[in-house]
């Protein structure tokens, strides 16, 4: 990983007050557990200046996390206004006035400068933070309604966005993505080590441990390299807590996950010509397993970990007369991501894409979802 950006990622969070950490909307638990691992580098560094925030519940495999306890599903809100002034370095003084139904502000500059209008700017901030990092987001619109409800502090406030997929928009002020290593957590340790003297604790090693068995599947996936394996070495020695992270995220698999994944490979099909495998769900089976259809992403990944050397392969499911498909795109496929999400019209979430399907029944959609995605396979 390149050292310029992470040492201007350094300055920026050095010079700031107040840090705010993201995770998207739908995250992974990669991301979410190298979020809490900044958060216990900084919180001693900054005291009261640091927040980290995932707008959907904390992981409950992740609930054994020291720091997860405070993570809030809402950033702090606290109206700054900002008198940016072109030309003078200081000021006399500064006193308010009572107005009826406001306030108003006297700012006194040395004798003898001249301002103009144009040399004074005012910004209106409803988030006190001075810099915003970003984990595991592909662009800022997978932050939700939080990127939505203050759209002018995203375009307004520096931005470090850490990710390690090769679909990441490098939206960021300061870019610190690896598409080289196999997790998030591996691209958070490089920052941490490499920027707070190689300040490594216990909670911290676990938590990147944590991030790196969850977003490798266990060293199993593809993506997992040698370097994932030396950084698991690093954290053990520095006494990550092996045993809760395995306990937590490897022997403990959610009985409704299990059930839809049974499903999904009760029905798996595959084109040997194409290398494209895939699988249907109809709304019984969620009924059946007691999962939902937030669930089928993870359902996804189940899959997409057990088979080698894909592709494509995607999942068809039925939600009140709704046909949508998910597509996963094997490594040959990952740099023309963008030009197939334009193709299929689809939308990008953790990596996959979203993609409506028009049919009277599952099988036409099904026929459908075959015919679009064959014509983007080589």
């Amino acid at each position: 990983m390149a050292l310029p950006e992470l040492q201007q990622a350094h300055k920026i969070i050095e010079r700031a007050s107040r840090v705010l950490l993201l995770v998207p909307e739908k995250t992974s638990a990669d991301a979410f557990a190298s979020m809490v691992a900044l958060y216990l580098a900084l919180q001693p560094l900054k005291e009261d200046g640091v927040d980290e925030v995932s707008p959907s519940h904390v992981p409950s495999l992740l609930q054994f996390l020291p720091g997860s306890s405070q993570v809030s599903m809402h950033p702090r809100e606290q109206t700054d206004v900002v008198i940016d002034i072109a030309g003078p370095t200081a000021i006399e003084a500064m006193r308010q006035e009572p107005l009826q139904g406001g306030i108003r502000l006297h700012v006194t500059l040395p004798s003898g400068l001249t301002i103009t209008r144009d040399q004074v700017e005012t910004v209106v901030r409803t988030l006190p933070y001075d810099v915003a990092v970003i984990f595991g987001a592909a662009d800022l619109e997978a932050l939700g309604k939080i990127f939505t409800d203050h759209t002018d502090f995203f375009y307004n406030t520096p931005i470090i966005n850490i990710d390690h997929r090769a679909d990441n928009e490098h939206y960021g002020t300061v870019n610190i993505v690896d598409i080289t290593a196999g997790s998030i957590a591996e691209v958070t340790y490089e920052f941490i080590t490499n920027t707070f003297n190689g300040l490594l604790d216990t909670a911290m090693a676990t938590a990147l441990y944590a991030g790196i068995v969850a977003g490798t599947d266990s060293f199993q996936k593809p993506s997992t390299t040698p370097r994932s394996f030396q950084i698991a070495s690093k954290l053990m020695e520095a006494d990550a807590d092996r045993e809760a992270v395995i306990q937590h995220l490897v022997k403990t698999k959610p009985l409704h996950l299990i059930k839809l994944a049974g499903r999904l490979y009760a029905r798996l099909r595959y084109d040997e010509h194409m290398q494209l495998f895939w699988s249907i769900l109809r709304p019984v089976d969620f009924q059946d397993s007691g999962a939902s259809v937030d669930h089928v992403p993870a359902a996804m990944r189940e899959l997409a970990n057990n088979i080698a050397g894909f592709n494509a392969a995607f999942i068809l499911h039925e939600d009140h007369g709704v046909y949508t498909m998910y597509l996963l795109l094997g490594k040959g496929l990952w740099q023309r991501r963008q030009e197939i999400q334009t193709i299929l019209s689809a939308k990008r979430d953790n990596g996959l894409l979203h993609v409506r399907i028009p049919g009277s029944s599952l099988e036409s959609a099904e026929q459908e979802a075959l015919e679009k995605v064959r014509s983007i396979l080589p």
